[in-house]
């Protein structure tokens, strides 16, 4: 089980190779690129109140609850979402098997959340809901941190938290450290691809 500080972030493997002179060979070695992950805020009064209900019974935002629990934005949230609506079905499975005790339950909830979340924002995520699909990548994220399964993201979901993490540090001392790694991961991804 991770500490309590590790569960806040994702940790991304970056592979290094190293070149050790007096042998004359060439090492690979992987280092943690910890991602802080960055708490999402409610915009307005609206997600306020839908973000609050799911932090107080410390549940990921479920769509199909909220339909059930604010039935007054079942129209708007149909709106935005019926071409999807199948997928957040199958994402409420996963996140109600994961709150009963099914692990493998998350990393399913995860994979869904992070295709779900390329199609963001939406009418009723700017109006209404708030940018839930990160606060539940947050979520998932630090529940599989804290039950000690192994996952890794998307690059393109690894390079949003990045810049999430960015944005709230941008008025702190840099970080020449976590700053060298997304360096090298960036080009470790441009080499894969």
């Amino acid at each position: 089980m991770k500490s309590k500080d590790d569960i806040n972030y994702y940790v991304e493997p970056v592979e290094i190779e190293i070149y050790l002179k007096k042998a004359g060979i060439v090492r690979t070695i992987i280092k943690d690129l910890k991602i802080e992950l960055i708490d999402v805020e409610p915009h307005n009064e609206k997600s306020k109140e839908i973000f609050d209900f799911f932090k107080s019974i410390n549940e990921p935002i479920d769509l199909m609850e909220v339909q059930n629990n604010f039935p007054q934005y079942i129209r708007s949230i149909y709106e935005s979402y019926y071409k999807n609506m199948e997928l957040y079905e199958k994402l409420s499975m996963h996140f109600k098997s994961g709150l009963s005790g099914i692990n493998e339950a998350w990393r399913n909830a995860l994979y869904l959340t992070e295709l779900l979340h390329k199609y963001e924002p939406t009418v009723a995520s700017t109006e209404i809901l708030g940018n839930f699909t990160t606060y539940n990548l947050n979520y998932i994220i630090r529940k599989l941190n804290s039950l000690g399964e192994n996952f890794l993201l998307e690059d393109s979901t690894v390079r949003y938290l990045i810049k999430r993490r960015n944005e709230a540090y941008k008025d702190r001392p840099r970080n020449r450290e976590f700053e060298k790694l997304v360096e090298l991961w960036e080009y470790s991804v441009k080499q894969r691809n």
